[in-house]
């Protein structure tokens, strides 16, 4: 398993844009330099009235395959 790190802060009005069916993906870059690409759909539980804030880690398995994803 690894485990990376990153930060977002996206406003209401900008995810308004992803949710319309023009993105299906967010793509971060952790804090240890990776670029990722994960399903826009993971983060729908993490998002509030004033759009998607805060530090996430998300656990990738051997195969680079999303095990899970949190708020920390």
């Amino acid at each position: 398993m690894q485990r990376f790190h990153f930060r977002l802060a996206i406003s209401a009005a900008e995810l308004q844009r992803y949710y319309t069916g023009r993105v299906s993906a967010l793509t971060v870059m952790t804090e240890q330099g990776l670029r990722l690409q994960l399903p826009l759909h993971h983060f729908r539980a993490f998002v509030g009235h004033g759009g998607l804030h805060g530090r996430f880690e998300v656990e990738l398995s051997e195969r680079n395959s999303l095990q899970r994803l949190q708020r920390i």
